[in-house]
């Protein structure tokens, strides 16, 4: 220990302070019997085992019970009880070329709305009803095949705009992944046309 500003430092040894190495131990408290043989640290590691044990069984139990209806829909029964529902819009090309064609319009429909997460299992197929070069005006009709169910179903999923957002939005996306592609190599669409 040091004292004064020219002294020597001199060690204090734990026997010199008069603190045993037993008092000096952090440790010491969890050696403690709480009850019967159980040490503290026993108690303490029992208390985090037990936490973790419960949020394990829970969240098993839960992965087991609960199961999403929207995970497990049967095609063909859609197809045999659902209702079919037709929706007609129109788009325009961002340039017309004469190697662009209603298949390829088609094609490009029908990836959008069969791989679209909230349409996909109700899309039934897409058609090209008009379209010239001239005017790059495509005229098309998609039929989907909806459960029986309520209004809400109806306003919500397959309300006119939310249809036309998925393709929007999908043009959107392309655009964002090939931003330096020329508008006249690829199919591509206005997304401000649709209607």
């Amino acid at each position: 220990m040091c004292r004064g500003v020219y002294a020597e430092c001199f060690p204090i040894s734990a026997s010199a302070a008069g603190i045993s190495l037993e008092e000096r131990d952090p440790w010491k408290s969890c050696r403690n019997v709480v009850f019967w043989k159980c040490k503290l640290w026993m108690v303490i590691t029992a208390i985090f085992l037990v936490i973790f044990l419960v949020i394990l069984i829970s969240l098993i139990l839960y992965s087991n019970i609960y199961t999403d209806e929207d995970d497990y829909w049967d095609p063909d029964e859609l197809l045999s009880t659902g209702i079919f529902h037709n929706f007609s819009g129109t788009l325009e090309l961002m340039c017309g070329l004469p190697h662009f064609s209603s298949e390829n319009i088609t094609k490009k429909l029908a990836e959008v709305y069969s791989s679209s997460p909230a349409l996909g299992r109700y899309f039934r197929s897409a058609q090209v009803i008009s379209f010239s070069n001239e005017s790059s005006t495509v005229n098309y009709q998609l039929v989907f095949s909806v459960p029986p169910s309520t209004e809400e179903f109806m306003e919500n999923s397959m309300n006119p705009d939310f249809i036309r957002n998925i393709l929007r939005q999908n043009i959107y996306d392309e655009d964002t992944l090939n931003p330096g592609t020329s508008e006249c190599v690829r199919l591509k669409l206005d997304p401000a046309s649709l209607t």
